[in-house]
């Protein structure tokens, strides 16, 4: 019986894997997110989807990123917005997972109503 290996794959999977981002290699972490999060959600305590339909009564729970990390969003101040956890920013969620799962960024049309091709 022979053994195969995966020594004849490697420099195939390297090539393929170098034109990917790096898994969660620029997003902040630690106690300088957890104060960064709460000076947002102190600057802006409404879901911005919530006010934009009229109803400012929706504290907004979750600093959410405009732009997906994955989609080649920055882990800044300038890309964050604050979202309720129900609707908005589970719908947001969930059309960012399909949107991924069909390719990528805009890979499909928005459902949700909260992205804008960049």
């Amino acid at each position: 019986m022979k053994l195969t290996t995966l020594k004849s794959t490697l420099p195939r999977l390297r090539s393929t894997l170098q034109g990917l981002p790096a898994a969660g290699d620029n997003r902040m972490r630690g106690r300088k997110a957890v104060n960064r999060r709460a000076a947002h959600l102190a600057r802006q305590p409404l879901c911005v989807e919530c006010e934009k339909e009229g109803l400012v009564t929706a504290k907004g729970c979750i600093a959410d990123h405009t732009l997906p990390l994955w989609a080649g969003g920055k882990d800044e101040e300038a890309n964050l917005q604050t979202l309720c956890q129900t609707p908005h920013h589970d719908a947001k969620s969930a059309c960012e997972a399909a949107m991924r799962a069909a390719g990528g960024w805009m890979a499909r049309a928005c459902n949700c109503g909260q992205h804008r091709a960049t």
